[in-house]
Formats: structure tokens, sequence, C-alpha cells
């Protein structure tokens, strides 16, 4: 996850106040987009000609490469490019452990446990079964994998390790992703889907969403990375069930090491 930070002085307050009807249409690019993880705009109470625009990236690369390579820049960028003569800074920025936030001890807490990611799964692949990109990859669907899904989400988020003791665990749930060969544009478009239905389905708290589509971001680059892999592979150990919490790198097990699913 990486923030970025773009700062703007525009001293016509006629301009200032179309800058902000602006933004408030641009920003359905942003919210479009399944790189960007949230954002909102201040302006300054002393000095009223400042703003910030706080945007919240997957990552730097994600931003550069995924969101500026997309369907969404350049709308994006025909909203917003008659202030681009008012920027003075655009930088991006990665967090520390200094925060006085108060969370639930696990993700599994904050998304409301087992009820929450149930529906969260119903919502997403309701949309993905209608999906014209992802559908082939899910010809053979069965109403169980949205329950499974849940499952593993339970557990991966700190919550019962149902899937582990009764499904199969990591190595099983690796392998029904073999031979898939899942694309880019379909990674993309999963990401999408799975933004609009944590956006529907979970609290609207800007920290737990960032971890939530965090993790799948990690995930689904696991999973495709999987399902270039035919059928039959050995893929070794892959260790235990991945466990995902509030702070960076803390994947029991190995983040970036253990492998998740789509």
């Amino acid at each position: 996850m990486t923030v970025e930070y773009i700062r703007y002085r525009i001293s016509d307050p006629e301009r200032r106040a179309a800058f902000e009807k602006v933004y408030a249409a641009a920003a359905e690019q942003l919210d479009a987009a399944p790189q960007c993880l949230g954002y909102d705009l201040a302006h300054g109470v002393e000095e009223p000609d400042r703003y910030i625009l706080r945007i919240v990236w997957t990552s730097v690369e994600d931003h550069l490469q995924g969101f500026r390579g997309g369907p969404h820049f350049g709308p994006f960028l025909d909203r917003v490019r008659p202030y681009i003569e008012d920027i003075e800074e655009m930088r991006h920025y990665a967090g520390t452990a200094v925060s006085s936030e108060r969370r639930a001890a696990t993700l599994y807490e904050a998304v409301g446990g087992t009820p929450a990611l149930r529906r969260l799964s119903d919502t997403f692949y309701e949309a993905v079964l209608a999906d014209p990109v992802l559908a082939p990859v899910f010809a053979h669907f069965t109403p169980e994998h949205r329950e499974h899904v849940a499952v593993w989400l339970a557990e991966v988020f700190g919550g019962p390790a149902g899937f582990t003791a009764g499904l199969g665990g990591h190595q099983g749930l690796l392998r029904s992703h073999l031979g898939l060969a899942i694309t880019d544009r379909q990674r993309s478009r999963w990401l999408e889907l799975m933004s609009r239905a944590v956006d529907k389905e979970l609290p609207p708290d800007p920290a737990l969403r960032r971890r939530v589509m965090e993790y799948f971001d990690w995930g689904t680059r696991i999973a495709q990375d999987v399902s270039r892999q035919s059928p039959g592979t050995d893929l070794g150990d892959p260790g235990p069930t991945p466990r995902w919490g509030w702070g960076e790198g803390d994947a029991k097990g190995g983040e970036g090491e253990s492998r998740p699913p789509q």
C-alpha cells in the first residue's frame, strides 16, 4: 500500500469552487479503479487557496502501470487537466507504525465475522457469474464454492480454521487453480468486482478496506501464478494457510510465500 499526496494552490475563488466540482466528478474513475483503495480532498483553513488530495493505492507500480495504463486514467485526466498547472507537489508516501487508530484484534472481527464474509462471497460471485470476462474461469462453479470461499477468508482474516480442518487446507485450495491460465485482464476485473462487493458488504472503514483489498491484490497475484501451471503439477509444500492482519508483512507462514486462492 502507498499513499499519494497531490498539493494544489488555487488563488481564484471561482476556480476553487469549480475545482471541487471537477474532482467530485473525476472521483468516479477512482471509485471504479481496483488499484485505488480510497481518497479524500481537503482544503486549507488558514490558507483556503491550498488543497491536498490524498489517494491510497495498492502499490506505486499499480498506480503508475495499472491505473495509468488502464481504462480509468484517461477520463480521470480529462477532468482534472485544467488544474495540472496548479500542482505544487505530487509524491508517494509509505505508512509507518505510528498511528492512533484503535481496531478490532483481527480482520475477521472487524469485517463482522463469517456472516459478513458469506454476504461478501454471495455478492461477489453473483457479479462474477454474470461477467463475460470472468464467467469462463468459473465454468465449473458450484454453489458450495461461495461457502468455501467465505470459510477460507474467515481463516485467513484470523477467524476459525475451518478450511484447514475440513476443506483440504492450503494445498487443496491451490490445486484447484492449476490450469486456469488467468489473464491480466481477468485478474484486474476480479479485483474490480471484489472492490465493489467490499464497498457494499463490509463496514465503511478505510483502514479495513485497505487491508482487505491488499490481501486480495496479493492473493490474486499468486493465484494467477499458480494458474499458469498445468493440472497435476507438484506444488510442493505451500505451507499453512496464510493469516492476514492489520500490519504490513504479517501473513503467518510468509506473506509473499504462501499461496492464497483466487
